[in-house]
């Protein structure tokens, strides 16, 4: 019974995910709270949750494979050769490691200059940076 009103749920609202997934959701991220679903694109969904207080974002096929996750990282978190780095170009405003199924991990980095400017880094699970970006501009640098 429960099963037939699951599918009969997921049928109304397509942005909860099927069985597959929340199973592997619940595999992945048993200590998950405070758990909502989008659909992102056909066949992709994402779960914004918190671990242990941590904001994280996931994302999963619809055959239930995990894609990769996202976690907000408070400054504490950061190894310190890589906060030390980012450090360099400004003030650390927010930063995020994402971990991919393909086994590869990048941090998100968003830094004030000390012009005020917010800038998007992309770098490596070292902290080189692949690329950065004005954050106010949309201007590639």
């Amino acid at each position: 019974m429960k099963d037939l009103f699951q599918k009969f749920l997921f049928r109304l609202d397509g942005h909860i995910p099927g069985s597959k997934v929340l199973q592997r959701f619940s595999e992945q991220f048993p200590e998950a709270t405070n758990i909502d679903w989008s659909k992102e694109k056909e066949g992709v969904y994402e779960a914004i949750f918190r671990v242990n207080g941590i904001e994280m974002i996931a994302w999963f096929e619809k055959s239930g494979s995990w894609l990769k996750t996202e976690t907000n990282y408070t400054l504490g978190m950061l190894a310190d050769s890589i906060r030390t780095r980012m450090e360099e170009y400004g003030q650390i405003m927010s930063s995020i490691f994402i971990e991919r199924a393909s086994g590869d991990c990048s941090y998100e980095f968003i830094i004030r200059d000390d012009f005020q400017v917010r800038h998007v880094f992309m770098t490596d699970n070292l902290g080189n940076v692949l690329y950065r970006q004005n954050f106010d501009e949309n201007e590639l640098r």
